[in-house]
Parts: structure tokens; C-alpha cells; sequence
């Protein structure tokens, strides 16, 4: 594990930031209790949900945690496209009483607003996901203390948050769990990944 890391926790253990649900404040908190590096992670989350949740680790441990966040996405979706599946899981919805999502909502996960929060009340680290922030962003971060990771899956994006100034990486083969934190959703690259060992 890298030596930014290992003052952080006493084992070499970080806790993967699954967004969705999985990572909540009571496995964040159990892990960093147990000399492990626990982590929330911050995406499909509101900055208020983020934050409320932020507020329930520290509540629950003193220890070390981290918040993952994913960048900003661009707009590369056919809209036409996603009409079509909408209607076709229009039925879906109805059978199951739900509400469609709304595609054009989210595309930023409300990354100012996470930004923000996270750097008027600093955590310990914050990594980031499916890109690379600006240096000024990092650099933000480092003047509060807080230390940065960024997620690659090339050595393209190794080298690109290297000179944004990253203080580690996360490097992510397409062994892992079926989908990987790419700085660029390309279609036509898909299922082409590097593996971590090569």
C-alpha cells in the first residue's frame, strides 16, 4: 500500500466505495474501527445526503475514513436512443409501480455542490472516479489537509493525475467486478481493457 496511505490506517485494507448503497456510514466506520481505511462512497448521493452521512461516520469512529466522488460526465448519450429504451421500459415501471429516472438529471452528481462541503469540513482523503480533476481542484484539497486518490485504469490517466497532482492512485483492471472507473466511456473500447497485472 502506498506510504500516503498507511498512516491512515493500520492495516492494508481499503474498503471499495460501492456506490448504490453498499457502502454506508456503519461499514465505513466498522472497517476504519478495525485498523482498516473505511469509505463512503458519494455517488447518485445529494451533497446533503453525502454530508448527513459524513456526519454519521464520525458519530460512529474517530478513525480515518474516506469519500469517494465520481467526475462529471459529458453528454455523449444518443438521445434518440434513450427515448426508444424508455418506452420500452415504460411497462416495466408500470408493472412495478416506480417512476423512470430522469436521463438528463445527474450528469454532474453534483460534484460543486460535494466539492464544496468537502472542502469547508475536510475528511481525511478524497478519491475520485470515471476522471481526473483539474489540478486546482487537488490542490484545494491539499491546502486542507485532505489527501486525494484517483482512480486509472491506463497508464495515460497514471500520468494525468500525476500532473494534476494526485497523492495516489487506484489503479483498476477490468477484473474488477465487471466495469471499470475509465476516464472516457467509449463504446467502441468496451471490453478492451487493460488487465491490472499488465
Amino acid at each position: 500500500m502506498s506510504s500516503v496511505l498507511t498512516e491512515l490506517c493500520r492495516h492494508p485494507i481499503v474498503q471499495a466505495p460501492m456506490a448504490g448503497g453498499a457502502s454506508c456510514p456503519r461499514l465505513a466506520a466498522a472497517v476504519s474501527e478495525a485498523g482498516g481505511l473505511g469509505f463512503l462512497a458519494a455517488g447518485y448521493k445529494t451533497a446533503d445526503g453525502m454530508y448527513e452521512e459524513i456526519k454519521q461516520v464520525r458519530g460512529l469512529t474517530s478513525r480515518p475514513f474516506g469519500v469517494n466522488l465520481f467526475m462529471p460526465q459529458p453528454d455523449t448519450a444518443d438521445a434518440a436512443a434513450v427515448d426508444v429504451y424508455r418506452s420500452q421500459l415504460a411497462g416495466e415501471a408500470t408493472w412495478y409501480d416506480t417512476q423512470l429516472g430522469d436521463p438528463d438529471s445527474g450528469r454532474d452528481d453534483g460534484y460543486d455542490a460535494k466539492l464544496a462541503i468537502l472542502l469547508d469540513d475536510p475528511v481525511p482523503l478524497v478519491s475520485f472516479t470515471f476522471g481526473c480533476p483539474t489540478r486546482d481542484v487537488l490542490d484545494s484539497f491539499a491546502r486542507v489537509g485532505t489527501l486525494t486518490v484517483v482512480t486509472v485504469t491506463t497508464p495515460e490517466e497514471a500520468q494525468a493525475a500525476q500532473w494534476a497532482g494526485a497523492d495516489a492512485v487506484c489503479v483498476q483492471g477490468v477484473e474488477a467486478g465487471g466495469h471499470q472507473g475509465t476516464h472516457r466511456d467509449d463504446p467502441e473500447a468496451d471490453g478492451a481493457g487493460i488487465g491490472l497485472l499488465s
